[in-house]
């Protein structure tokens, strides 16, 4: 196996003025390299935590290890898209590059490779509030992209875009991420995302969460994923996710 990151028994409380509320308790997890992995669970379970765990953004004390390959690059990508409005598109692209001190040909010539992937070379001189929400967030897409990490984070990109744009969107990260052969573990409410998206769905439960299942997903066409919508599996990926998801758990 080539795991990138093993979660081992990771537990994670916090302190409130209410009293002490456990957020993960005994995760174990391995992440290997060109997994692309959704967690679901019911809102507040904890899965932004588990992401800012394993990114190093939260600081705080946890019980348990998150074992990482030597020099892994890892990027996150939030629900908003976080654009600054008096930077160009082309300005917020390479942004994480400037502030990286990384803004050699390799990397511009890529930037330059995506804005035409996502059809904004066009807009490249144009400043955030002359785009659609979609295109906002193909940019911050780019701009996580550029810097070409190993691992990619992505906590629930699509949540505020409207469905068409959401599966027009959804359709083109997944494209490129096959491409490429990158790893990603993405936060997302939506079962159908996470089957058409992932070749494995971890199911957690209500807080304190806990893994209850770990769904591989075998999906012969990868093409898109509107031909993933029609596999004959779909249905029965999605009946045992919706069976371990418990509905009545908040």
């Amino acid at each position: 196996m080539n795991n990138l990151i093993e979660v081992k028994n990771l537990t994670k409380n916090y302190h409130t003025k209410e009293g002490e509320i456990e957020a993960l308790k005994d995760i174990n997890l391995n992440i290997q390299k060109g997994d692309i992995i959704s967690l679901v669970g019911p809102s507040g379970c904890g899965k932004s935590t588990l992401l800012s765990l394993i990114a190093d953004l939260d600081k705080d004390v946890f019980c348990g290890s998150v074992i990482k390959n030597d020099n892994l690059k890892i990027a996150y990508m939030l629900q908003s898209d976080a654009l600054l409005p008096w930077l160009t598109i082309y300005e917020n692209a390479i942004l994480g590059l400037k502030i990286q001190n990384k803004l050699t040909k390799e990397y511009l010539d890529y930037v330059e490779y995506l804005l035409e992937f996502y059809n904004l070379k066009d807009f490249k001189d144009k400043y955030p509030k002359s785009l659609s929400g979609g295109m906002k967030q193909r940019v911050a897409l780019i701009r996580t992209l550029a810097l070409k990490p190993d691992l990619l984070l992505l906590d629930e990109p699509f949540s505020a875009l409207d469905q068409q744009s959401r599966l027009l969107i959804s359709d083109d990260v997944y494209k490129i991420l096959k491409k490429e052969n990158k790893t990603v573990i993405l936060v997302t409410h939506s079962i159908e995302e996470a089957i058409t998206f992932s070749n494995k769905v971890i199911v957690l439960s209500k807080r304190p969460a806990v893994i209850k299942s770990i769904i591989e997903i075998n999906i012969k066409n990868n093409e898109t994923i509107y031909e993933r919508r029609k596999d004959i599996n779909y249905h029965k990926y999605f009946d045992s996710i919706w069976k371990d998801l418990d509905t009545n758990e908040s």
